[in-house]
């Protein structure tokens, strides 16, 4: 339980007192992302969840892997009695806009919704200083560790801090670890095929009939029988983002439905797909190195 008082002494090496604004013997339940400061030390900040929970219906996906992960906290013991550390890796694949982001987003939702802590990691090196320092002051509690893009994230920063988190060489215990990428076949098969980084390799696909249909039923409760059929089949093979243009260029917009779901398809069409991105130029602009964060991740 979190106790704040207005302020405490910082016990500092060789026996020195520094005075230091509120503390909190637990963090909050939230998502944060994990930073160093100019002088290396890991901190956090607290980061904001976006959740469509209109996606959220009984036998989704989020709420297949919630059950699974709500027995997988209950078995520290056994994984203690054969000698194992208590983790679980999670890689969620698929093309653009499928609702990779969404799924990790409402996981962690609900996850914070028990009580517990998300760690979204940016810059692995700050990532597992954070977690290793999260860990000396709470070293029982919950923890999901979040991996958006992590083949960009490798890209950017290399593997070898990364590759010491996922082996639990950090030996952080309690902990589930969820990762996406677009692009399946740029991770190095150390990252995907050695068992215990990543447990469970999950695509995710386009919705189909149900989901589009629940979709368009939460969204558009207005819609007659008839119409909602009409929408729900012509959106077939439209990932979630493409839902979210549909309603946008007719409802707001004006547009007709036949017309932007063509344009949405056209679009679709004449984007480059995963075989041919390896070939594409991979020097374009990033906005890692544009962030007070970064420099002070990277120092």
């Amino acid at each position: 339980m979190s106790c704040e008082t207005n302020r405490q002494w910082a016990v500092m090496d060789g026996g020195k007192f520094q005075p230091c604004g509120a503390t909190t013997a637990a963090l909050p339940a939230g998502a944060y992302s994990c930073f160093l400061d100019p002088y290396g030390q890991p901190y956090f900040m607290q980061k904001p969840l976006l959740v469509d929970e209109l996606i959220d219906f009984p036998g989704s996906l989020p709420n297949r892997i919630l059950h699974e992960l709500d027995q997988f906290w209950t078995l520290g013991e056994r994984f203690a009695k054969y000698g194992f550390l208590h983790r679980r890796g999670f890689l969620f694949w698929g093309k653009q806009g499928c609702g990779k982001s969404s799924l990790i987003h409402q996981i962690t939702s609900k996850v914070i919704a028990s009580g517990h802590v998300a760690f979204f990691c940016q810059y692995p090196r700050a990532f597992v200083a954070c977690m290793e320092k999260f860990r000396q002051v709470e070293p029982e509690r919950p923890i999901v560790c979040i991996f958006e893009d992590i083949d960009a994230i490798i890209q950017h920063h290399g593997d070898s801090d990364l590759l010491q988190w996922l082996d639990g060489n950090t030996q952080v215990n309690k902990a589930v670890n969820l990762a996406s990428t677009n692009y399946p076949e740029k991770l190095d098969r150390r990252i995907i095929a050695r068992p215990r980084r990543f447990d469970r390799i999950l695509q995710i696909e386009t919705p189909d009939e149900s989901m589009r249909r629940a979709y368009f039923l939460a969204k558009l409760p207005e819609l007659s029988p008839v119409e909602m059929e009409r929408w729900v089949l012509l959106t077939e093979s439209l990932p979630f983002a493409a839902l979210a243009e549909v309603i946008i260029s007719v409802c707001c917009l004006g547009n007709s439905l036949e017309e932007t779901v063509k344009r949405l398809k056209d679009q679709d069409a004449a984007l480059p797909n995963s075989a041919e991105y390896q070939n594409s130029d991979e020097s374009g602009d990033d906005d890692y190195e544009d962030s007070d964060e970064y420099a002070n991740s990277v120092n």
